[in-house]
């Protein structure tokens, strides 16, 4: 319990664990200093009656707008009610008459805004306002609390609840903002004129609620930079962005985060992302309770940063907006700190059907055997994705709802591009169209690029977004964060890393709550090479959302590049987190097979291996005969190096033969019986039998170096498959493609 002199102290009831974000813990004060005697000389007596019906109890405080009473309704039950005095200069001067404020007062109805019982004057002290009698703490009072016991509020877990106290005060503004005629404005935003009363908030102090434009009172610190104080038929003038900066600026004063708005850009910059950043310990040790977990922390400055900026065209747009990326970076901070799932689709971004893999979630690639001993090594696992690849599969921004061609490109689906271009041609130009020519061109080039090993040709795409940047206004294109996005995907397409970070990181400013920017500015860190960072960016998107197989192949890639004790354990577990509905999860099943085989150094190793592969075929999609053999070669290969090293004897070769035994018993199909042998004799047979079939693999490809390839995979069938004395005449030899009987170097035996 708080000290005397500490902070008002209050029972404090956490609610259960979910997805709500506006959930917020049960606050009762436990205290009576909310209705004790304020400081100075009272204008009413105790005792008096206002209005023959409002019986004066005492007073309560003093603020900017006037005098607080609390008082007895005599004609309601002697309800307690909160008595306003308004001073007669601070009344915004919106109105005509007292009937007119009556009546604006009483239209504000909102569950999040303190109800107005009643307007009346009074001879003494002018103009009143009855309002229900609020006995909860204020914001300014639940962050001195939070800061005395952070484990009343959950630890970290108070970051949630300020953006809970977001959302709620933002529904509030958004009824003040979004009114039909003239739109009002709050005015006069800050944790003190937020209450929270048991399980509800409410934005008290109403009289300072006006009409946008309008002059009224203000309070120094949470006042956007660009009200004007001076003359006095303008000072506090305010529109509905600066609600949103004050707004702002007390979720940051409630967290803890910074000194002060400039602090957030400071906080929020990628350079944070190292691990030990001296500048994010300094402001972990300041925040209201420990500050989030991994890119929490970044993404949480980010999105009260943009509330803050001292331009206004720099600020969200209005507060809807605001609440869509509180809500994003709310799920953010749930996932990172219980390690659970908090997924809600993305209002800006639909979902990729790309896992953007790499060559981890695939069997491996005939190539793969036509190394020479000696040669130069295959690239490792952890190879990401190239830079042109992830730009044409990068999650696509969805449709503006307001482009007159939003319905039809709502409805287009994922085909090929040079289709969509010409099923598009005959659409008249509008930003969106002009951004969706943009992506099909970019991946028109990408394909070119694959087929003849040239650079995209990125002009026609380039052409497209200065059409976009043209239709949206050069003013207007500045502060929209559509066109970063797609100038970073060309950049990342011309292998420009580096620049397509810089406009990643402008959206992810822009939209910190969205997962998009995360993948994208993940994917530059790991062709940068600052592996930590690509982690941190990761493991944000997989958690929130464990379908999303990029986040979790991106995560196992970091982990695996990294290094460690056992990087192959926290890799395995992030794509073993793909559910089994997600999309994603044959191949992401498929990584985890190659990465156990990989790292199998023992028989357990080779044990674990031989049971994901058994899952892969008969539990997780593996159905292609093709593959399934590349699958086995390679866990047939490991097997066979661990025997020769010595590290898998006789002994132990015959219980992995009996358990993949037992496991075949449960096949669904032959293909998929491992039938692993029980003797090194039969491992190499089987071993020299899968390099012949691989080798009839690749005499069939359309690859220009099949040929090569195959002969390396017979090279490989004759130099592991057992010595023997005599010729087993019942065997039939397998047959060998048309070209290689007749003795010329063929064309492919297709």
């Amino acid at each position: 319990m708080p000290p005397p002199d500490g902070p008002r102290d209050a029972w404090v009831t956490l609610p259960d664990e979910g997805p709500d974000p506006t959930a917020l813990p049960e606050v009762r004060p436990r205290d009576d200093r909310g209705r004790a005697e304020g400081p100075g000389e009272a204008a009413l007596e105790q005792g008096e009656l206002l209005a023959g019906q409002y019986q004066v109890v005492r007073r309560l405080g003093r603020g900017g707008m006037g005098d607080v009473y609390l008082a007895l309704d005599r004609k309601v039950d002697d309800r307690e009610v909160a008595v306003k005095t308004l001073r007669p200069e601070q009344l915004a001067p919106r109105l005509g008459s007292l009937e007119d404020e009556r009546q604006a007062f009483a239209d504000l109805h909102h569950e999040g805004i303190i109800p107005v019982f009643n307007y009346g004057r009074h001879a003494r002290v002018g103009p009143f306002l009855v309002l229900p009698y609020v006995d909860g703490l204020n914001l300014d009072e639940i962050r001195a609390l939070a800061r005395h016991d952070p484990d009343r509020f959950g630890g970290a877990r108070f970051h949630e609840f300020v953006l809970a106290y977001g959302l709620r005060v933002l529904s509030a503004l958004d009824h003040l903002h979004a009114r039909p005629g003239p739109r009002k404005v709050y005015g006069d935003l800050k944790p003190q004129n937020v209450m929270h009363d048991g399980v509800t908030t409410k934005v008290i102090d109403v009289g300072s609620i006006r009409e946008e434009g309008a002059p009224g009172l203000t309070t120094e610190g949470f006042r956007a930079p660009n009200v004007p104080l001076a003359p006095p038929a303008l000072a506090g003038a305010s529109a509905p962005h600066d609600d949103l900066f004050s707004l702002g600026e007390t979720l940051r004063t409630l967290s803890g985060l910074g000194i002060g708005p400039h602090s957030l850009a400071e906080l929020g910059a990628l350079d944070r992302m190292h691990d030990g950043d001296p500048v994010t310990a300094q402001a972990a040790a300041l925040t209201t309770t420990p500050a989030p977990e991994g890119l929490g922390l970044v993404s949480l400055a980010r999105a009260l940063r943009r509330a803050t900026r001292p331009e206004p065209a720099e600020r969200y747009a209005d507060a809807d907006e605001m609440a869509d990326q509180l809500r994003g970076v709310f799920r953010e901070l749930r996932s990172l700190r219980t390690g659970q799932e908090t997924f809600e689709p993305s209002p800006l971004f639909m979902q990729s059907p790309y896992a953007l893999d790499g060559a981890l979630g695939v069997a491996p690639v005939l190539p793969r055997w036509a190394t020479p001993a000696g040669g130069v090594p295959p690239a490792p696992l952890h190879e990401p994705p190239s830079a042109a690849d992830v730009a044409a599969r990068l999650p696509v921004p969805r449709p503006d709802p307001h482009d007159a061609h939003h319905d039809g490109l709502s409805r287009l689906a994922d085909a090929d591009p040079a289709a969509l271009l010409q099923h598009t041609g005959d659409w008249r130009d509008s930003p969106e169209v002009r951004l969706l020519r943009c992506r099909l061109r970019l991946r028109v080039a990408v394909r070119a690029e694959h087929a003849e090993g040239e650079r995209p040709d990125l002009a026609p795409a380039t052409e497209e977004l200065r059409g976009a940047v043209d239709g949206i206004g050069r003013e207007l294109s500045r502060h929209d964060w559509r066109i970063d996005w797609h100038r970073g995907l060309l950049d990342l397409a011309n292998d420009d890393v580096a620049s397509a970070r810089d406009y990643f990181d402008q959206v992810y400013g822009a939209i910190p709550g969205e997962y998009a920017p995360k993948l994208a500015l993940g994917h530059c860190a790991e062709r940068l090479g600052h592996w930590h960072e690509a982690l941190t960016f990761y493991e944000a998107v997989r958690l929130r959302n464990p379908s999303l197989g990029s986040a979790a192949f991106g995560a196992a890639r970091a982990r695996l590049a990294l290094g460690g004790a056992t990087p192959d354990t926290y890799a395995i577990e992030a794509l073993d987190a793909v559910p089994q509905h997600s999309r994603h999860r044959t191949v992401a099943r498929t990584a985890t097979v190659r990465i156990a085989v990989e790292y199998a150094t023992t028989a357990d190793g080779l044990r674990t291996a031989l049971t994901r592969l058994a899952r892969l075929f008969n539990e997780h999609g593996l159905t292609d005969e093709q593959a399934r053999v590349r699958m086995k070669a390679e866990v047939w290969e490991a097997a066979q190096r661990l025997v020769a090293d010595g590290k898998v004897g006789a002994e132990a070769l015959t219980r992995l033969s009996e358990a993949a035994a037992r496991r075949d018993q449960d096949a669904r199909d032959a293909g998929g019986r491992l039938e692993f042998p029980d003797e090194e004799v039969k491992l190499r047979r089987q071993l020299s039998q899968f390099y012949r079939a691989l080798a009839r693999q690749a005499a069939r490809s359309d690859s220009p170096h099949a040929d090569a390839v195959a002969e390396r995979l017979l090279d490989r069938a004759y130099l592991v498959r057992p010595l023997g004395l005599w010729h087993r005449r019942d065997r039939s030899r397998p047959p060998l493609p048309r070209s290689w009987r007749t003795g010329r170097r063929p064309a492919v035996d297709r």
